[in-house]
């Protein structure tokens, strides 16, 4: 059923499978087995709490790539770096970065979490695809960037989750839960390929949520855009997976898309927001089209986020 209101909601539940019971149980403790979580070589070590504490929350494997940004070989604002001097900064650098990686790996057996850490001392130009190199191993990525992370170190990380990596990642602001099992989820729904990417990645959490929300700022009827009922095909699908889905459709009132998925993931109180991470690379820089950027930028919600 579909309400003419500003937040219509179409409730699927009814077309769920009849085994849903079973899926969801199925579902319930299928979490990821190997997360992943870059770090500043500069960074306190105990920066790892968080993903070493959800990693003995869910059983999972802690994967650390603990990166040290080198010394430019070619100059500094006084001149070109003596070739001596460029080599001690560097052996330095990789020094710091072995010591950090031993103290994790102190912490993880301390905490009992199963995991490893690798150690990359190298230049800013090499990050991201040594990000997305490592991460292929991994299940899901946690980005977790803190005031005490070098901003060149965060950038080039999350350019690496997004376009070199092939997995999805969890953007965790500091001051928001962090949990693999969510209850109340929300869907930033436009029917694009990364959306879809996204709600594909993380089908096991969707299927054991308690409630599911699919979102739709201001979406079109179309029979080649959303469908003619906006919403419907997506919430069919989810609920085959055994997901508990209803169809939100928000009109956006003069605010940003992003603006009335945060609203609305506050009125909904949600645990987690799902969605497609848009944008381009040129030139070895990126650039985030406006919802994902402020979705980025939100410091209350985890938003997990596929390419």
């Amino acid at each position: 059923m579909l309400r003419d209101t500003d937040e219509s909601v179409v409730d699927a539940r009814q077309i769920q499978a009849p085994a849903l019971a079973t899926v969801q149980e199925r579902l319930k403790d299928m979490v990821p087995k190997t997360l992943f979580i870059v770090m500043d070589s500069g960074q306190p070590t105990d920066s790892v709490a968080r993903a070493i504490s959800l990693c003995q929350q869910n059983g999972s494997h802690l994967a650390v790539l603990v990166v040290g940004i080198a010394l430019p070989a070619s100059a500094t604002a006084y001149g070109a770096v003596p070739a001596d001097t460029w080599s001690e900064e560097r052996e330095k650098g990789r020094a710091v970065a072995v010591a950090k990686a031993s103290d994790i790996e102190a912490l993880m057996a301390e905490a009992g979490v199963s995991g490893d850490v690798s150690t990359y001392y190298c230049d800013e130009g090499q990050i991201a695809d040594i990000v997305g190199m490592r991460a292929r191993y991994t299940d899901l990525g946690l980005f977790m960037p803190t005031s005490d992370q070098d901003k060149r170190l965060s950038d080039k990380a999350l350019e690496g989750f997004v376009y070199q990596s092939a997995r999805p990642f969890l953007v965790a602001p500091s001051g928001c839960d962090l949990t693999l099992k969510p209850k109340r989820v929300m869907i930033a729904w436009n029917a694009t390929r990364e959306a879809a990417r996204a709600v594909h990645d993380c089908m096991d959490m969707l299927g054991s949520a308690e409630t599911v929300h699919v979102a739709l700022v201001d979406p079109v009827a179309s029979e080649f855009d959303q469908g003619e009922e906006p919403g419907s095909d997506i919430a069919a699908y989810l609920a085959r997976h055994g997901a508990n889905v209803t169809v939100d459709v928000l009109a956006s009132a003069g605010r940003s898309v992003a603006d009335a998925l945060v609203q609305h993931a506050t009125d909904l109180d949600v645990d987690l927001i799902v969605a497609g991470a848009y944008g381009h690379s040129r030139l070895r820089e990126f650039f985030f089209g406006g919802a994902t950027r402020d979705l980025l930028a939100n410091e209350r919600f985890t938003v997990l986020m596929a390419h």
